[in-house]
């Protein structure tokens, strides 16, 4: 490199260096003042070095002289705008503080630009005001830097104060040989220098999504290239041809209206497919966790799609803490401390412990104290209509930090837990709602039910105060006993409506059948077949629940066979002589097989089937059709099955009726 050529290298990487931290910043800003604020920094140091090379050696093209002052008209707006965000200043008070700024060097290059001022004095003014702007700064970024309390966040915030510290005095040194004072032009290596720190503080902090935003900045390069190529070679044509450039330019125009949004499209696919992949990745999770969490009617499954989504996603350990007192129609402890609730109620949104470590707000740090304390790196709200009723919590991710795509996920997935939360609440109001109605269906039954013996125990108890004959007191002792009895029945039956799940409950199929045969088998009639078939599984059903289940199935389908039974007899008694007939002999078939991920009970009898009138109402408690019936039977089969994350249903097949009841499978219970 000579000794002319190193100022004009040093320009020509100062543009791209510092072109290439606006592109980053601009691209993947998303709206934010921070990085809107580095991007025009950056695009401003770009262009002044972009116009350094074009008047280099002499400096006397005015146009590029004022090209390269231009950007130094909104430097000081853009600084003071940059360090405030970078400080955390609100937004309200740093626009009515750098508007000002903005305008008055937009004044200033104006007049500049009309001939009202020459060049000379724009560096003059520039220098007068310009130098207490960046005192300003200066000092803010280092009173930034002195008050920040982990070692993290000072190496932070150093960076940025390194940087600045190069780029103000590098630049103001070239205006010394202005003011006479003879000096070399430091400003493009200071420049070099301040844009390699910015690009490392980017690097070692995540200050942004670095591939996404080099993907996205390759792609725009490379349109820009195309683009630029293509027009290029344009104007040679029609240079060469002799032809019209409008013409040819609006023919050129319209082919690349069309081919750019699929062109770029292509490029930025292109450059771009690490990202992309990754955020299909999430896409794919969110879908799958809102598809998993649609209907939800538990917390337990939100905890655990929280759970399976973390891992997906980052290889991190989750928790989700409730806010208990905010949670409706579940009863749960509130173990959301005060140091998560308000800070997170008063700002909800995701908050990473880099993001917590610049925060000077008392509540913020209470919180990245309560993150640290439980060793997580993450939190997001999740919130029902506007209300903090949980929050995330997310160990630190394989890849070491939360890139800013990775929040920005994170709070929609937030967002879905608490529509799941709200989804939970109607379904369990729902349920509480059904279950009032169910509790006075069942007040309504037990009051007809006990009051018809109550009432005949009343009559019997009467009678027998009086003079009665021994065979006339012995019929009423008689009633008293079977009406005893009878409210008996209707009390177990309620209490087996009513019984528990048994936790961890496990039992064999043969066992509980061999055990219900020897039971049922003394009641029954001679002439009915009773046959059973099926797989010895273990199931997740306590033994007594499904021996209640079998016991009510079985006795309701022999009581169907035999009723039918006895009106084919009727029939076949009433048939005219010569008449064919034929004796059907009454049969119950019970079955156990495998399913899908569940046991299949099936018991089947040879009756008349289902009447059309008591479809509907075949499992609910004390809507008995049989003489005699509880109507608790199939409504205890129903409610023991859904006890255990089962169905049940009834059909009518070719002969009869058939209920099937779905149980689950034990781990390893297979035959």
């Amino acid at each position: 490199m000579t000794a002319l050529g190193w100022p004009l290298a040093a320009a020509m990487a100062s543009a791209g260096l510092n072109g290439a931290i606006g592109v980053l910043a601009s691209v993947r800003s998303g709206g934010q003042t921070l990085y809107r604020s580095l991007a025009l920094m950056s695009f401003s140091f770009s262009l002044w070095s972009m116009a350094y090379v074009a008047v280099w050696p002499e400096f006397h093209d005015p146009f590029w002289m004022k090209v390269m002052f231009t950007p130094l008209s909104w430097l000081p707006g853009a600084s003071l705008d940059f360090v405030w965000s970078f400080t955390g200043l609100p937004p309200e008070q740093r626009r009515l503080r750098t508007t000002p700024l903005y305008l008055a060097g937009l004044v200033a290059a104006a007049l500049m630009w009309a001939g009202r001022i020459s060049i000379q004095r724009f560096e003059f003014a520039y220098i007068l005001g310009g130098l207490p702007v960046f005192a300003v700064a200066l000092t803010l970024l280092t009173l930034h830097w002195r008050r920040a309390e982990h070692p993290a966040e000072r190496n932070r915030r150093g960076y940025f104060l390194l940087a600045a510290w190069i780029a103000v005095i590098g630049g103001f040194a070239d205006f010394l040989p202005a003011v006479g004072i003879p000096f070399p032009s430091v400003a493009n290596i200071a420049l070099i220098a301040y844009s390699l720190i910015v690009l490392m503080a980017i690097e070692r902090h995540h200050l942004l999504d670095l591939r996404a935003a080099m993907g996205q900045a390759l792609a725009l390069i490379g349109a820009s290239g195309l683009l630029g190529l293509a027009l290029s070679l344009l104007a040679r044509v029609t240079t060469l041809e002799g032809g019209t450039p409008f013409i040819s330019f609006f023919v050129t125009s319209l082919a690349l209206l069309w081919a750019l949004p699929l062109l770029w499209k292509a490029l930025n696919r292109t450059f771009n497919r690490p990202f992309l992949a990754l955020q299909e990745q999430r896409e794919r999770v969110l879908e799958s966790a809102e598809r998993s969490l649609e209907g939800v009617s538990d917390i337990e499954r939100i905890e655990d799609a929280a759970r399976t989504a973390a891992q997906s996603i980052w290889s991190a350990e989750c928790e989700v803490l409730w806010h208990g007192p905010a949670l409706r129609g579940f009863h749960r402890p509130d173990v959301l401390p005060e140091e998560l609730r308000i800070p997170l109620a008063a700002d909800p949104q995701p908050q990473t412990l880099s993001d917590l470590e610049r925060a000077a707000d008392p509540g913020l740090a209470r919180l990245r104290e309560f993150l640290e304390k439980r060793k997580m790196a993450a939190v997001a709200p999740i919130l029902r209509e506007g209300q903090l009723v949980g929050v995330l919590l997310l160990g630190a991710p394989e890849r070491g930090y939360f890139e800013l795509a990775g929040v920005r996920w994170l709070r929609r997935f937030a967002q879905a837990l608490g529509r799941a939360v709200r989804s939970a609440e109607l379904a369990q109001g729902l349920l509480h709602a059904d279950r009032l109605a169910q509790m006075g269906t069942l007040a309504a039954g037990i009051a007809h039910e006990v009051r018809n013996p109550l009432s005949a125990m009343r009559g019997a108890a009467e009678l027998l105060h009086g003079p009665l004959p021994e065979e006339t007191r012995l019929e009423y002792l008689r009633i008293l006993e079977d009406e005893i009895t009878r409210m008996d029945e209707i009390l177990t039956s309620l209490l087996d409506y009513a019984s528990a799940r048994t936790p961890k409950a496990r039992c064999r199929w043969a066992e509980v059948w061999d055990r219900v045969e020897r039971l049922i088998r003394v009641d029954l009639p001679r002439e009915l077949k009773l046959r059973q078939e099926g797989a010895d599984l273990e199931l997740a059903v306590a033994g007594a629940h499904l021996q209640q289940i079998l016991i009510n199935l079985v006795k309701n389908a022999v009581r169907a066979a035999l009723s039918a039974k006895g009106e084919r007899q009727r029939s076949e008694d009433g048939a005219p002589m010569g008449a064919a007939t034929g004796s059907v002999q009454p049969e119950v078939r019970v079955s156990l097989t495998a399913g899908d991920g569940c046991a299949v009970l099936e018991v089947s009898d040879s009756g008349s089937g289902i009447p059309a009138e008591v479809f509907d109402r075949l499992f609910i408690p004390f809507a008995s059709a049989s003489p005699g019936g509880t109507g608790l039977g199939l409504a205890t089969v129903r409610r023991l099955a859904e006890l255990y994350g089962g169905r049940a249903w009834a059909e009518n097949g070719e002969r009869g009726a058939r209920f099937v009841v779905e149980l689950p499978i034990a781990d390893g219970g297979g035959a």
